[in-house]
């Protein structure tokens, strides 16, 4: 039987027709001649006017890094890092969080959970380390450092590899897995994707990125789930890689840059900076320090001295690099600094001339360096004169 069309395409149709129409179609006992995304809609509206009349209260987190709250339920979260910085080694420490026992005086980095008594499922996707050693190995240290002995098998801690299975295959692979998993447990997820670019076929097509994206949204949004995405920065750049990398960052919740700190030649130091890109919950945090010991066979908060001397030899040279770090810190949150105003406080932070900062803002300015505003969103850095005053501000790449 041929379903007579509800609406003619070539006259405006308001969200209120569609609803009046749904609401009648239902009247007349029609709910079949609706379509199942206009059930959806019309679902997602009912929710959204109960919530909408009661006091929203916003959801406490379920991490935190020291005093820092972290991650959130219902959220996509990120570590993006150039390749060897630790990035897997630094979610291992995450998911330990989860799992820590009640026993357990591990320092983890300063991670903890904000309810110890809430019981989360850890799933760790892994696409990189090798079957035999690597990731054995990867998983014993989560379950270590959360307290477990390594031979047990602890009921909240699930783990598979996509590595042998073909990358045109596995997001196909990991939906049928995420959704076993849910059936087989009642209890929040906490589901970690390294790494998240190759857990699709090609992370440079939009389809095919917006694939694993849909699949996170609706999952955090129908189920209690959170994600970790861990993806490799493009080389010599600050962007997560690809067209997943772009709509990751938009997506995203709370984003950590894993690097490391450089001295004031610019080679890396054994010091690791952990940098919040993106905090949309709160403000932005400040970075923390790590570095891994080989004492401990892991990564440990740096200790404060070390950190210090590192960015103090720097600071004399006032590098681009460093500079843009404080520019990020003066005008991320929209604010707009007069050229006093910023000269004045990158003068006292780097106890240079003016002459040198106004060298190394139009050095930035012309080069192109990635600056990151309180979103996460890449920025540049604008100067504008108004009635003979010189001010400067952060302006996100798209809007220009």
């Amino acid at each position: 039987m041929q379903l007579k069309p509800q609406f003619e395409l070539d006259k405006y149709i308001s969200p209120t027709d569609i609803k009046d129409e749904a609401e009648q179609l239902i009247k007349q006992g029609n709910e079949a001649a609706m379509s199942s995304n206009l059930k959806t809609v019309i679902a997602s509206h009912e929710k959204l006017k109960a919530l909408k009349a009661n006091e929203i209260r916003f959801s406490e987190p379920v991490l935190r890094q020291c005093e820092n709250a972290v991650i959130f339920p219902h959220t996509i979260n990120v570590i993006q890092g150039q390749a060897g910085v630790h990035k897997s080694r630094l979610a291992e420490n995450i998911c330990s969080a989860f799992l820590k026992q009640h026993n357990c005086n591990n320092e983890l980095l300063g991670f903890n959970r904000l309810d110890f008594d809430a019981t989360h499922t850890v799933v760790y996707v892994d696409t990189e380390r090798n079957l035999t050693e690597q990731l054995p190995y990867a998983l014993q240290s989560i379950q270590k450092n959360a307290g477990y002995d390594k031979a047990e098998h602890p009921s909240n801690f699930e783990y598979i590899s996509l590595l042998q299975i073909s990358r045109k295959e596995r997001f196909a692979a990991l939906n049928e897995y995420l959704n076993h998993i849910k059936k087989s447990t009642n209890s929040p997820l906490f589901i970690v994707l390294d790494v998240s670019t190759d857990c699709i076929e090609d992370f440079n097509k939009t389809d095919k990125s917006m694939e694993l994206i849909d699949l996170m949204n609706m999952a955090i949004n129908e189920h209690n789930v959170i994600f970790l995405c861990l993806i490799h920065e493009n080389p010599k750049s600050d962007k997560a890689r690809g067209h997943f990398g772009t709509e990751l960052m938009n997506k995203a919740s709370t984003v950590m840059q894993v690097g490391f700190e450089k001295d004031a030649s610019q080679n890396d130091t054994d010091i690791i900076r952990v940098k919040y890109l993106k905090c949309r919950s709160t403000a932005r945090h400040t970075p923390f320090y790590i570095k891994y010991s080989n004492e401990a066979k892991g990564l440990v908060l740096a200790d404060s001295s070390e950190v210090s001397g590192v960015i103090n030899n720097r600071k004399h040279k006032a590098s681009n690099e460093d500079m843009v770090e404080f520019i990020e810190m003066y005008l991320g949150d929209g604010t707009i600094l007069t050229r006093v105003e910023l000269l004045d406080k990158l003068c006292k932070d780097f106890k240079a001339s003016q002459r040198t900062i106004e060298s190394r803002i139009t050095e930035i300015m012309s080069s192109g360096i990635e600056i990151f505003n309180e979103q996460g969103a890449v920025c540049i850095l604008s100067k504008e004169t108004k009635d003979k005053t010189v001010s400067y501000k952060l302006i996100p790449n798209e809007t220009i």
